[in-house]
């Protein structure tokens, strides 16, 4: 079994972040290379923690599995999610990542198809994202892909009927501070609306 690689933030609003890529992590491919991180996805999750004072998961190091790629079965942090959203009564989960570079886009929000609730709740945070130094971002709303990978958003929306959705934010508005703290206050804004 792997070293425990990632940490949970406790909180008392029913909302659960998670940051499963911060740092390098492997999925099973032939080569066994490792992704690279997506640096700063932590700070944005700690930082609407914070913000709002809701639960949270993040990666702290190095790991030599993919969380958001393996099953349940053999994945902790997935266990610990589970653990979390059911102890908790988890009412929304967000899982950060990274964009990759060179889209046409700044945001992106991907829901699992099928569930209605995580459609809605896509919409409402699009919605609420763009203001004050992200006005004007190009927030754009995808389907995530019927995959037999089960990434933690639609682990969550199938196996734990959470309302999910997998945020993918552009490396310059995590690495700008202007930028990355509108967007934990924006964050923060659409959860406190949304669990009072």
């Amino acid at each position: 079994m792997n070293p425990k690689t990632f940490k949970t933030i406790i909180g008392s609003k029913p909302v659960l972040l998670s940051a499963p890529h911060v740092y390098a992590h492997r999925r099973p491919r032939l080569s066994m290379a490792y992704k690279t991180g997506e640096p700063l996805t932590d700070v944005i999750v700690e930082g609407v923690c914070k913000e709002i004072d809701c639960f949270g998961i993040i990666l702290t190091d190095e790991s030599d599995i993919d969380y958001n790629y393996h099953k349940e079965k053999n994945n902790p942090y997935k266990k610990e999610i589970r653990k979390i959203v059911e102890k908790e009564n988890i009412q929304y989960f967000m899982d950060i990542h990274g964009l990759k570079d060179g889209n046409n886009y700044d945001i992106a929000i991907y829901y699992p198809s099928k569930f209605f609730r995580s459609i809605q709740l896509a919409e409402q945070v699009k919605e609420g994202l763009g203001k004050f130094a992200l006005k004007g971002c190009n927030i754009t709303i995808f389907r995530l892909p019927n995959d037999p990978q089960e990434s933690l958003t639609f682990f969550t929306a199938s196996q734990l009927r959470v309302p999910s959705i997998q945020i993918e934010i552009a490396r310059y508005i995590r690495e700008r501070k202007e930028l990355r703290d509108a967007f934990i206050q924006n964050l923060g804004e659409v959860l406190e609306n949304l669990v009072i």
